[in-house]
């Protein structure tokens, strides 16, 4: 049964409505009909009597003249089947029979017989030859000519109760076609809340995890909204529980990790040993490594986490970008890189400044981490038409274009680098980007050499 229905609510809701107009169609007919049956012994007659009428008092008028009376016999009953239109209703066909006394006067071709009926004025039915058969007969006033109408007993209650032509049929098989567009459109318009409330929802950021709002104030909408708002709500309470989780670890761990780092240092400044300041030296750069990555996954953490759109303040980026590189121009320095701002405006954009420092951070360092000795990192920014754009350019190996999809992954590193990290800095960047509508873009530098990075800030509203 469910393959017969339409996939599709609309037309499951437009067939349905069809559907009740045709047995509201039904309903009607059939109440019609049996109205009409149950009356038919008054009706009928009332509608037979005054052609009776006529037929006698032709026959009274010409009773002295035989020939002219059966010529308008004739005509008379010729006009009848053409008023009837018999040929295309055989069931509506009616014939006469005229009696002047004992004598026949005329009969109808094709009438069943030269039937004598005992009641006058009311509907008589016959069986004849196992047909059945309705008479009417009625008697002259002034004479003893008398006439039998005839017509056939099969389905004439349904014939006239349908008007014998099909105005009850044709007019509702005619306008069928018309009703399904004005119930196609009705039905569109009253699933519009459903469509919106899809609209909505597709809409979402991914990381939007905001109660619904369309769709409360219909009812049959409601329990669908109630349910996906639950369903945001543990959601939003899980992914909440593995932030607070990672970064209450991450948290915890630089404590024992600066004390790890205190100590080792300590410890070196008592030691001659070669060999065992070898070792503390690479004691202290694998904590430098693990506070590094420590330090990533509290940013991450801190990226992921969605916050109202009320915590975002319009800021310069000019302004943000020289702090960030005075605040690692030490790191820099002991890389012997050169940085370098070309800043052509103030930048001012809508954002979150925690998020856009630790951004404006990751980039920095990564330039500084992977530029050779004596070369220079860029930091540039210009006001467009659409925005802002900034880049961050510097002098490294750079990355293969088909690695620049992966490289936003967590924990990915683009194979065979020389240089240590986690793989955290640029997912931390497309993380903030993201959830600042910022398009992050990768391609080689000015020369075709090393790595750009450029992000275009949308305009400030």
């Amino acid at each position: 049964m469910r393959r017969l229905l339409p996939s599709s609510l609309t037309g499951r809701l437009v067939l349905a409505q069809m559907a009740v107009v045709l047995l509201l169609w039904a309903a009607a007919c059939g109440y019609f009909i049996h109205d009409t049956a149950r009356y038919d012994e008054i009706l009928e007659p009332r509608l037979a009597s005054p052609r009776a009428d006529m037929i006698l008092a032709v026959v009274d008028a010409l009773a002295d003249q035989p020939d002219k009376q059966a010529a308008a016999l004739q005509r008379i009953d010729v006009f009848q089947r053409r008023e009837n239109n018999e040929e295309d209703h055989p069931a509506l066909r009616q014939t006469m029979v005229v009696w002047q006394g004992e004598r026949l006067l005329y009969a109808s071709p094709g009438e069943p017989g030269p039937l004598r009926t005992h009641k006058l004025r009311q509907l008589e039915r016959l069986e004849i030859d196992g047909t059945p058969w309705r008479t009417y007969s009625q008697a002259s006033e002034t004479s003893d000519a008398r006439v039998t109408l005839i017509r056939s007993g099969h389905a004439v209650n349904i014939l006239f109760a349908l008007g014998a032509r099909g105005i009850l049929i044709l007019p509702l098989l005619i306008s069928l076609p018309f009703l399904v567009l004005p119930a196609w459109a009705s039905v569109r318009a009253a699933l519009r809340p459903w469509r919106q409330f899809s609209e909505e929802v597709a809409a979402r950021s991914p990381d939007d995890l905001t109660p619904l709002k369309f769709g409360s104030h219909y009812s049959e909408l409601r329990p669908l909204s109630k349910a996906v708002n639950q369903l945001l709500a543990r959601v939003a309470a899980s992914l909440e529980r593995e932030r607070s989780f990672i970064a209450d670890a991450a948290h915890e761990m630089r404590t024992p990790l600066a004390a790890m780092r205190i100590n080792v240092e300590a410890l070196r400044s008592h030691r001659d040993d070669p060999r065992d300041l070898e070792l503390l030296d690479g004691l202290v750069r694998s904590n430098g490594r693990t506070s590094r990555l420590v330090a990533q996954l509290l940013g991450l953490m801190r990226s992921d986490a969605a916050r109202p759109q009320s915590a975002r303040a319009p800021l310069s980026l000019a302004e943000l970008a020289q702090e960030r590189l005075a605040a690692l121009s030490g790191l820099a320095r002991e890389r012997l890189v050169e940085l370098e701002l070309r800043a052509h405006g103030e930048g001012m954009v809508q954002g979150e400044r925690e998020g856009l420092t630790s951004m404006l951070d990751n980039l920095i360092e990564n330039a500084i981490k992977y530029s050779p000795a004596g070369s220079t990192v860029e930091l540039g920014l210009v006001e467009e038409g659409a925005g802002v754009r900034l880049w961050v350019e510097d002098a490294g190996p750079g990355i293969p274009d088909a690695l620049h999809d992966r490289v936003f992954d967590r924990f990915f590193r683009v194979p065979d680098q020389a240089q240590p990290g986690s793989g955290l800095g640029l997912a931390i960047v497309k993380a903030v980007a993201d959830r600042h509508g910022v398009a992050v873009r990768l391609s080689s530098g000015t020369d075709g050499q090393g790595l750009r990075v450029t992000l275009l800030f949308p305009a400030v509203r």
